[in-house]
């Protein structure tokens, strides 16, 4: 048997490490887009967590015996949706009958069900988020606390049992909220530097690791095949003068139009890239040296269209014996 100390902070480990485990294993989902999948998988591991956190219940200076399996119910609710929690509630209720029906049981069932409803209430009502977890968890303790009372009439309230309850719930909900919220916002972070590692910021097109990337692609591909490839490189003239004359503001707003172009213009299979300030190029599979002069010549003329005579593009093709003799581009 643990003693207070040494349960607490056993509890806490527990908690973090299973917050680690699963944004491993839901790490390419976000909370806001939760498929049924992830839905079911939330709840199952919040039941879970809860079972294991009854198994290492925390022993109190009063020789009675308390866990935090509200702590893991708490946070599907916060980031999970009413399917998962209902299946969180399902299990903690079923694990804690398993464990022996008696008295205790039909109670738990009372404070899950309770506590279900003062965190949905808060989480809507309260905007500030740290107010509401702190208002969810003293409402939660109160509930705790009629129910002991209850189960205590005649025998006197335990209150060295409340306030040990009182603290590690309080304290190890904000630690879990935190925690979450910390990964989360870690995950976020990673998924932008990763797209960004290969996406240009400004446009949304391919930066140049991408392009070297499917250029070296191709490269390979063409020599194992038959298949026609070829690139267009793209050069905005007096682009220089547009940012002199207009800023960098006016020149940027230049770049996103030719990208939205080449978006447009381009089939879905072609990897169209910023190579570098105003430069653009759009890899073009299952495509022949003639239908690529095609496409650069209609592409000029659209560009001419829409833009002043010093923003005018020009468009140059590279065949695919070109592309054959180039040497491998270095990221």
């Amino acid at each position: 048997m643990l003693s207070f100390y040494d349960g607490f902070f056993l509890n806490l480990c527990v908690l973090i490490a299973s917050l680690f485990v699963y944004e491993e294993l839901v790490k390419k989902n976000s909370f806001e887009i939760q498929t049924i999948r992830i839905t079911i998988i939330n709840g199952l591991l919040g039941g879970l967590l809860a079972a294991i956190l009854m198994h290492f219940n925390i022993e109190t200076s009063a020789n009675a015996l308390i866990d935090l399996r509200i702590i893991p119910f708490m946070l599907v609710i916060l980031y999970g949706n009413w399917l998962s929690t209902s299946i969180t509630a399902a299990l903690i209720i079923s694990i804690r009958f398993m464990m022996g029906v008696h008295i205790y049981s039909a109670i738990n069932i009372i404070f899950i069900l309770a506590s279900w409803m003062i965190f949905c209430y808060c989480f809507k009502k309260i905007k500030n988020r740290w107010i509401s977890i702190i208002v969810m968890l003293t409402l939660s303790n109160t509930v705790y606390t009629v129910l002991t009372a209850i189960l205590s009439a005649g025998k006197g309230l335990n209150i060295s049992l409340i306030a040990t309850y009182w603290i590690s719930c309080i304290l190890g909900g904000l630690i879990a909220v935190y925690m979450m919220d910390y990964l989360n916002e870690t995950k976020i972070a990673f998924k932008r530097n990763s797209k960004y590692a290969f996406t240009d910021s400004m446009t949304g097109l391919n930066n140049v690791r991408s392009f070297n990337l499917a250029f070296n692609k191709a490269k390979s591909k063409l020599e194992k095949s038959n298949e026609s490839i070829s690139i267009m490189i793209l050069d905005i003239d007096h682009f220089k003068q547009v940012n002199d004359t207009y800023g960098h503001l006016e020149g940027n707003l230049v770049l996103k139009k030719v990208a939205a172009i080449l978006k447009m213009s381009q089939d879905p299979e072609d990897i169209i890239s910023r190579n570098g300030g105003e430069e653009f190029s759009v890899l073009l599979n299952n495509c022949s040296h003639n239908e690529a002069y095609e496409k650069a010549d209609a592409l000029r003329k659209i560009m001419e269209n829409l833009f002043f005579i010093m923003t005018v593009c020009q468009i140059k093709c590279i065949t695919q014996d070109e592309i054959k003799e180039t040497h491998d581009v270095l990221v």
